[in-house]
């Protein structure tokens, strides 16, 4: 990737966590995906996986406050993009040496944000250092680590199982991530500071899928408020005598309101009113009385 695009993406990532930050999560996810939409080979896995963090965190807080429809769509975005950005990572997990390998102890020498992180994931804050620590560091400290070379091809005239393959793709989305140590060690202190944070950042990953997923469960599936259109064409007895039923018992509550309506005008027919103010029959009677006083 040459230097402007580079720039560019800093600037749009940059973007994506102030729409977070601020709480305009709707736009925060749609900047998201449309630049997840705009990736190309070049890009690399670290952008890919900041990209659905914050994709992924966005449609998890309008989960918690959607409908229960609403609710299980959000989370299922929200668990894909959890899982696109573990996947991303994966490679990346797989060209370092695992931590335990490495000359300098996080505990002594360096302190990894991720971790403290992940100990505070219900934080808001929390959840933008951790997504943003792995790109915070020097914007050319990662591009010394090569992009992960693609598969090998088999020789010795072995044949790829599809299914093999397939299986382990389902497997590595969905099982914890492990690093491997079978290539050189980092040699540097920011390197290996760099490893430390690219690690906790997929335990967080994997812990927020978690809590999705236990989410998803909890909430269960919406189910479907219309019928299926089989059933208007049934006509077995016991459907037959349940529609006779509902219409019958439906007949019976419309006769008894309509019952109560009667009674009810009949009761204001049979009312009787106080006669009305008759001004007439004042004039005369004062009338009357004058004559006599006059007489």
């Amino acid at each position: 990737m040459d230097e402007a695009r580079y720039r560019e993406l800093r600037e749009k990532m940059a973007a994506v966590e102030s729409l977070y930050a601020s709480r305009h999560y709707s736009q925060c996810a749609k900047l998201g995906e449309l630049l997840l939409s705009e990736t190309h080979d070049q890009t690399h896995p670290l952008h890919l996986a900041h990209l659905n963090f914050y994709s992924a965190l966005s449609h998890d807080t309008l989960a918690r406050e959607a409908s229960l429809r609403n609710r299980w769509r959000e989370l299922s975005l929200a668990d894909q993009h959890y899982t696109a950005a573990i996947l991303a990572l994966s490679p990346l997990l797989s060209s370092f040496p695992s931590q335990q390998e490495a000359p300098w102890s996080p505990a002594s020498s360096v302190s990894s944000p991720y971790m403290e992180s992940s100990q505070r994931r219900n934080s808001i804050s929390s959840h933008t250092s951790a997504a943003s620590s792995a790109t915070s560091v020097d914007e050319d400290d990662y591009m010394d680590f090569p992009l992960p070379p693609k598969p090998a091809h088999h020789t010795h005239g072995s044949v790829k199982n599809p299914t093999h393959s397939q299986s382990r793709t389902v497997e590595t989305a969905t099982a914890p991530l492990q690093l491997r140590s079978s290539t050189p060690r980092p040699v540097t202190p920011q390197q290996f500071y760099f490893t430390a944070n690219i690690a906790a950042f997929a335990r967080l990953l994997e812990a927020h899928r978690a809590d999705v997923r236990a989410q998803k469960e909890r909430a269960g599936a919406p189910s479907v408020r219309f019928a299926s259109l089989e059933e208007p064409l049934r006509t077995s007895p016991e459907l037959v005598k349940t529609r006779w039923s509902r219409d019958g018992g439906r007949g019976e509550e419309e006769g008894e309101a309509e019952a109560e309506a009667e009674r009810r005008r009949e009761r204001r027919k049979n009312v009787v009113f106080r006669p009305r103010f008759d001004p007439e029959g004042v004039r005369r009677l004062c009338g009357e009385a004058m004559a006599e006083l006059v007489g």
